[in-house]
């Protein structure tokens, strides 16, 4: 057998036996459809108008941090895609690369064959429907080629990392880019214990909280919304708060039978990204390889990072360390923080780096045995988690930005849309004004947020709101 025909036949079998690969991810052991993520809807949509009008966009990528979800969702859109078998290839491009030791040009061609006709031939529409396509190097050359042949395919293809997905310009001319971020808390009530939403709840939250002009219309709005969160958090164990926080936000950690084995997951897949995706993406030698775990584990245990100090400590130059950061960041295991100020201040003072999940932080703290426990560590699992929920914002607003105030006793966050600005602090426990305050004396905003587990209160002098946990993790 020659390779073309070792190409075509193994694709075959793929077509043949999608639904059955694809079903692992979409039901449980007891057939039932597992729940969608928010996401899935704004998806489903693209399809949907593609295949009514053939419409743009004709090329969707979707990004996220390994473990968020991202091949469970290209599964349930493939199951719920009306088209003949033939007409929509479900397929792991890193996989099917790999084993037969060919391009994804190889395999496209030989999908032709199958289909009977070249991709300019067709008269029906197709659906592409591509995981980890980042390991085939020229992916975004041969997409691009597709795209430009014909109107009557639709591609929509996953990578573990945004900035990956964007390095080409014709590929961010011509696609639509999404993000899968770690669950939220209603995805993973949802998921765990089949309770949903209220509709629209999530979307007035983050309306009040991050679009009113005054602290006063933000309490006035938190209160008038106050029955509908009640209502929600009505039967809800109140640890589920804190079972989420350690491991809730990664949807593979849910499904297994202790916390123990979820960590362990978590090793493997922060392992994965360090061994494949960062060996790949940076050109780093073995030794530095080896000591990315341990930066891993310094940002884990750290409020802030100087590069200087820890270069230092692990025996590495600052450049080079500075390209581990970057290659974190690129893979969307980090988020960098800058503090506030002049692009001066920025290179000058140390950076803050959140987890992409909290449960990696968390992961880290529990099973690779940091000292720090309690309350401290539901704070910064919390402050990561807020970065989550407000990238994810940010996303949708224009001019966003997101800093910290590097002072001694400032505020966690400074969030930016255009020429506004917010304070907010994150913590466990009760948090009052101090810290918002400290920061209000440096940087102007329009108003100041302290989210923790407190009552849902307004300052005396009406420029801060304390907002509860609990409405917070419903945005």
């Amino acid at each position: 057998m020659d390779r073309q025909e070792e190409v075509i036949q193994y694709l075959q079998n793929s077509v043949a036996q999608a639904n059955l690969r694809a079903d692992a991810y979409v039901y449980d052991e007891n057939r039932r459809a597992q729940p969608t993520r928010s996401l899935y809807v704004k998806l489903r949509k693209y399809v949907d108008a593609y295949l009514d009008n053939e419409s743009n966009p004709r090329w969707i990528c979707l990004s996220g941090v390994r473990g968020v979800g991202k091949t469970t969702l290209l599964a349930q859109l493939y199951k719920a895609t009306n088209l003949p078998i033939e007409r929509k290839l479900y397929l792991s491009v890193d996989q099917a690369t790999r084993s037969l030791n060919v391009s994804l040009a190889d395999i496209l061609e030989a999908y032709e064959t199958i289909l009977g006709r070249v991709f300019e031939q067709l008269n029906d529409p197709v659906i592409l429907f591509l995981d980890e396509v980042q390991y085939e190097k020229d992916w975004a050359i041969i997409l691009k080629g597709v795209y430009d042949r014909t109107k009557k395919v639709l591609v929509i293809a996953t990578g573990s990392s945004a900035l990956s997905l964007q390095t080409n310009p014709d590929v961010a001319r011509r696609a639509v880019f999404e993000t899968l971020y770690p669950m939220s808390f209603c995805e993973y009530m949802k998921i765990v214990h089949g309770k949903y939403e209220i509709k629209s709840l999530g979307k007035e939250l983050r309306k009040i909280i991050f679009e009113s002009s005054t602290a006063e219309e933000v309490h006035r709005g938190l209160l008038q919304v106050q029955p509908k969160v009640r209502r929600y958090w009505a039967g809800i164990d109140r640890l589920e708060i804190d079972r989420y926080l350690r491991y809730g936000t990664l949807p593979f950690a849910i499904g297994l039978k202790n916390e123990g084995l979820a960590y362990e997951q978590m090793k493997k897949t922060i392992d994965r990204v360090i061994d494949t995706d960062i060996r790949q993406m940076g050109n780093f030698s073995n030794e530095v390889i080896t000591k990315i775990g341990a930066v891993l584990y310094a940002v884990a245990g750290s409020d802030s990072i100087s590069l200087t100090k820890l270069a230092g400590i692990l025996g590495l130059s600052k450049d080079s360390l500075s390209e581990v950061f970057q290659m974190l960041e690129k893979s969307e295991t980090l988020f960098r923080v800058y503090p506030y100020g002049s692009p001066y201040t920025q290179v000058r003072k140390p950076s803050k780096y959140l987890f992409a999940s909290p449960a990696f932080r968390s992961m880290y703290f529990n099973f690779i045995g940091q000292v720090q426990q309690g309350d401290n560590l539901k704070g910064r699992l919390l402050e990561d988690l807020a970065g989550v929920y407000i990238r994810r914002y940010l996303q949708m607003r224009p001019n966003p930005s997101m800093s910290y105030d590097s002072a001694q006793g400032g505020a966690d966050l400074i969030v930016g849309f255009g020429h506004e600005r917010i304070i907010m602090e994150i913590g466990w426990g009760a948090k009052g004004f101090r810290q918002v305050d400290n920061t209000a004396k440096r940087v102007s905003a329009k108003y100041k947020l302290s989210i923790s587990q407190t009552s849902l209160k307004i300052s005396d002098d009406k420029t801060s709101v304390n907002i509860p946990l609990a409405y917070f993790l419903l945005t």
